[in-house]
């Protein structure tokens, strides 16, 4: 009995630290990317996993009411999966790749649009690339997949998502090719990332890390801190805004904490 009792203790203090809103729109069905607009204080911006037509869609962010659908022109959405922000633009990230066997991983560059004003955009740049280490897509190990994507520092980096284990991959992107730089083993298999510029976010299944990066050589090897997610259904994006954190579930919730109650 005192053990359910703590049980339900500590899933009550979980849930007093973490705001909970659901988004009011049923077009955004399979939430994957999060990212929080820098040009426009009110919005935030996401997108639906495989399936749906390639589009983002600003939501109101008190609210969590649809603004705007923007639909992005000569684009695909293979498998969209993340976004973040790259030197004032927004990269969106179809690198999904759940059998490894895809031979079209793009990153498309866009310039962010007004959600009051723009329906459709265009890409300013489209970039295919390879991951350095992958000679072949008939590994047993699937661990090509790929949901996170950040910046840090002018660069963008990639976190594989292991399809054999918990770990991931932290890749360096340059020049049409993802440079492997190390493998990691966190409690499950990373769905997002993103970055402030500070500090760098990593959301899997189960918990919220974040990173304080030590040096810019390997951003891994500073203070990691963890908050474990329970009972949250299936979350996919990450999003950074100030001293908040905003998680994004395929069931259409929005959850808020403050970085500072990660610890």
């Amino acid at each position: 009995m005192k053990a359910v009792t703590l049980i339900l203790l500590c899933t009550l203090i979980l849930q007093a630290e973490i705001k909970m809103q659901k988004i009011k729109t049923k077009k955004l069905d399979e939430a994957s990317g999060l990212l929080v607009s820098r040009r426009y204080p009110d919005v935030l911006w996401s997108h639906n996993d495989s399936g749906d037509k390639s589009r983002l869609y600003a939501l109101d962010r008190k609210t969590l009411k649809l603004i705007k659908k923007i639909k992005v022109k000569k684009a695909a959405n293979r498998d969209w999966e993340d976004l973040t922000y790259y030197r004032g633009n927004i990269l969106i990230g179809d690198f999904g790749n759940n059998k490894n066997r895809r031979k079209d991983l793009t990153i498309y560059t866009i310039k962010e649009p007004n959600p009051y004003k723009e329906k459709k955009i265009r890409p300013i740049k489209r970039e295919s690339f390879i991951f350095s280490d992958q000679k072949s897509s008939k590994y047993r190990r699937k661990n090509f997949d790929c949901e996170a994507m950040f910046s840090f520092d002018d660069k963008v980096y990639l976190l594989t998502k292991h399809r054999a284990d918990t770990d991931t991959t932290l890749y360096l992107l340059k020049k049409h090719i993802a440079q492997k730089i190390s493998d990691y083993t966190l409690d499950d298999r990373v769905t997002s990332a993103d970055s402030d510029g500070k500090i760098i976010a990593i959301l899997t299944y189960k918990s919220i890390y974040i990173v304080e990066p030590k040096g810019k050589k390997n951003l891994f090897e500073g203070r990691w801190r963890r908050k474990k997610l329970d009972n949250l259904g299936q979350i996919e994006g990450v999003a950074l805004d100030g001293d908040m954190v905003h998680i994004v579930s395929e069931e259409g919730m929005l959850y808020s904490l403050h970085v500072s109650d990660i610890k």
